[in-house]
This record gives structure tokens, C-alpha cells and sequence, in this order.
């Protein structure tokens, strides 16, 4: 049954969504035309231009879905509003394992054998089927038995995931380094003159400068100096999770006031972080060099982060709209902002030893690197915690209000 009236939001999404799928499609083939010239003329990883072109063309082919489903809602027709229901079942948790495990050891023993065109083979689909199952399984558990509200509000929040809430944090991350560059140029400027001369000479002679190894040793003396640690662990550490928690749950902002319970914001703020994981998860991983399996084993962690987090966002996000709970909100989103900050502070860490261990100082990879796994696997642990158990508790919350909702209709039946 079709509906006079324009349903405006979905009219727009329905633009704004389609714009990013041409935009996206336009990506994956000017990367994968590159891929096969690199190819054919011995380039620079050709491989891992596959892999990023893949990783377009996934989102190509994902965005493609929602704009179907968006735009029944844009022409008015009534399957756009039935519940959308995940298809997550027991089972595949334990396919996603075979599936993951395998995956990684045949891309693992072809990253291994650097043979340029079977890693151009192997490798891009290789990366979807670790990277994409994880995200799969960890979106399931933690939104099996929760209301999702209808079908073009899911695809909606799925597809404005993975375009403009990334596009949006990009900005906004670019923006708030800059400050910080700034402002510590600032306070050099005003403190310490000389060594601003210093760093703008340096500048200038390492425009001429080839060797990677001089180059790093040459930055080594400032990279590694406490202030510039410190700074660098004040942006990756609190300013990029204060904007990403914030922005992430994109789609919950949007429709918050047209969620029923705070359980569905937490389901759709999973979403978020779910689109939002697969797209920088399958972006990261565009290296078909030997470190391919290391690079896409780590990305599993971080997209249980994104999904978490995000889930926990959009539980205080609907909190604060439907029962008036700020502080509920504000309790949420600084928790969020914790766990995502103590797991870059880690990752942090392990970059700073490797740096460390190019530069001669070998007790960094000793000292920092086990605190850092132990740290990360932590919270891995207890992210995956959390997930089931405000699973089960929000799963329980959202059976009693229904059971009064239709204890009233029979009521006003009756009457």
C-alpha cells in the first residue's frame, strides 16, 4: 500500500547514500585498474591495490542493498517498515572459526611465498573472508533476541555507517590535529625559539634525504622525547575516541526519538560500529606484503572495540531521548571513550617500541610490548563480556514492557 505524503528522511538518505555508492564504485575500479597495471609493470605491492579495491567494491555491493531498502520506504511501500531480523544462528559461530582459520593460513602462506600475482589473486577475497565474519558473529551475539526496528531504518543506519559518519570523524580528526600541531608550534615558538629553528632546518634538509634508515635516525632524538610521547598520546589516546564515540552512532542521533527502548539503540549503535569497523578494518588491511597476516589478525580486536563501544553510545544516546536519563548517556559515552583510549594507548605503546627498536633501543620492545598485549587482551576480554551480558540484560528489559504492551491492548479490547 503506497502513501501520499513524501517520507522526506528517507528521500534524503536515499540521495545522500546513492551519491556515496557512485563515489565508492568510482574508487574501487580507479584502484583496481591501478592494481592490474602494477601488475603487468612489476609496481609497488599490486596486491594490496587489489585488496583496497575489493574493499570499495564490498562496500559498493553493500550500499547497493540498503538503497534498495530505503528506497521501498522513499516510495511508500509497507515492507519497508516490517522488523528486520538478523539472520544469526549458533552455528555460525563455530563456520566463521573454519572460516577465519583457513582463510588466514592459506593468505598467510601466500603472503609468505611473495609470489606477486598468486598473492594478487589470493589475497583480496582472502581479506574479506577474516576481516568481514568476525564483525558478522560479534553483531549477533550481541543483538540476538533485540527488537531492530523496521528494514529502511536498519539499512539506513548501516549505510550512513559506512559513508558519512567516517567521512564526518576524517574531518573532524584532521581538524583537531591540525590544532594540536599548531598549538605546540605555538608554545615552541614562544618557549624555545632556537629549537623551532631547529626543527624547520630539519625540514628542509630531509625534503633531499632517500635513505629511510637516516631519515628515521635523524628524527629519532625528537620522536621518541617525552613531549612529543605525551602529545602524541593525548590525540590518539583521548581526542580521535572522543570524536569517533561521538560520531559513530551516527544513525542513533538521527532516529533516537523513534527508537522504542534504549535495548534497540544499543542494537543500532552496534550497527554503527559494526559498518564503521568493516570499513576501516578492510581499508587497513591493503598490504599484500608478509605482514598480511599479522595486519588483518589484529583488525578482529579492533572491530569488537568499534562494535562494543558503539553499542554502548547508542544505549545512553536512546537513554537520554526516550527516558530522560542524561547522565545515563554521559556515563556511557565516557566509558566508551576509556576502552577505546586504553586500547590506542596500547597500540601506541607497541609502535613506540618498534621505533624504538630501529634506533638501538631494544629494552623498549621488552618493557612496552608484553604490557601492551596483556593490556589489549584484556580488554578484549572484557569487551566481549560486557557485550553478552548488557545482551542479556537488555534482552530481559525489553520482554517486560512488551508483555504490558499487549497486556493493555487486550485490556482496551475487552473494554
Amino acid at each position: 500500500m503506497q502513501t501520499k505524503n513524501i517520507h522526506w528522511p528517507s528521500v534524503l538518505i536515499l540521495a545522500v547514500l546513492g551519491m556515496s555508492a557512485a563515489f565508492v564504485f568510482l574508487i574501487a575500479l580507479g584502484l583496481g585498474i591501478n592494481s592490474i597495471y602494477g601488475l603487468f609493470t612489476n609496481g609497488a605491492d599490486p596486491a594490496g591495490g587489489m585488496i583496497s579495491s575489493f574493499a570499495f567494491g564490498l562496500m559498493f555491493i553493500i550500499l547497493v542493498i540498503c538503497l534498495w531498502f530505503i528506497l521501498q520506504k522513499a516510495m511508500g511501500r509497507a515492507q519497508a517498515d516490517h522488523s528486520f531480523k538478523f539472520p544469526f544462528a549458533a552455528w555460525q559461530v563455530a563456520a566463521a572459526i573454519g572460516i577465519v582459520s583457513v582463510s588466514a593460513g592459506v593468505g598467510g602462506a601466500a603472503a609468505f611465498a611473495e609470489i606477486a600475482w598468486l598473492n594478487w589473486i589470493l589475497l583480496p577475497a582472502l581479506t574479506v573472508l577474516v576481516i568481514a565474519p568476525p564483525i558478522w558473529i560479534v553483531f549477533g551475539l550481541g543483538t540476538h533476541g533485540i527488537e531492530l526496528g523496521p528494514r529502511w531504518r536498519f539499512f539506513s543506519a548501516l549505510g550512513l555507517g559506512m559513508t558519512i559518519g567516517p567521512l564526518i570523524m576524517i574531518v573532524l580528526e584532521m581538524i583537531s590535529l591540525l590544532g594540536v600541531v599548531i598549538i605546540g608550534m605555538l608554545l615552541i615558538a614562544v618557549q624555545k625559539p632556537e629549537l623551532l629553528r631547529e626543527i624547520i632546518d630539519l625540514s628542509q634538509s630531509l625534503q633531499i634525504e632517500s635513505d629511510p634508515q637516516v631519515i628515521i635516525n635523524t628524527l629519532a632524538p625528537y620522536i621518541t622525547s617525552p613531549a612529543v610521547i605525551a602529545a602524541a598520546l593525548g590525540y590518539i589516546a583521548l581526542l580521535v575516541p572522543m570524536i569517533e564515540e561521538l560520531i559513530k552512532p551516527l544513525a542513533v542521533w538521527i532516529f533516537a526519538r523513534k527508537m522504542a527502548s534504549p535495548a534497540q539503540g544499543f542494537a543500532m549503535g552496534m550497527l554503527s560500529g559494526a559498518a564503521f569497523a568493516l570499513v576501516e578494518s578492510l581499508n587497513a588491511s591493503g598490504d599484500g606484503s608478509v605482514s598480511w597476516p599479522v595486519i588483518v589478525s589484529v583488525r578482529a580486536g579492533t572491530s569488537l572495540l568499534h562494535i562494543t563501544a558503539s553499542g554502548l553510545v547508542g544505549w545512553g544516546i536512546v537513554s537520554a531521548f526516550r527516558e530522560k536519563r542524561t547522565a545515563r548517556f554521559f556515563a556511557a559515552y565516557f566509558c566508551a571513550v576509556a576502552i577505546h583510549g586504553i586500547w590506542n594507548a596500547c597500540a601506541v605503546g607497541m609502535g613506540i617500541s618498534t621505533i624504538g627498536q630501529l634506533i638501538g633501543k631494544t629494552g623498549w620492545v621488552f618493557n612496552i610490548i608484553p604490557a601492551a598485549i596483556c593490556g589489549m587482551s584484556v580488554l578484549a576480554v572484557g569487551m566481549f563480556a560486557v557485550l553478552i551480558v548488557s545482551n542479556r540484560k537488555l534482552r530481559n528489559a525489553g520482554i517486560i514492557p512488551q508483555i504490558e504492551s499487549n497486556n493493555e491492548e487486550g485490556v482496551k479490547q475487552t473494554s
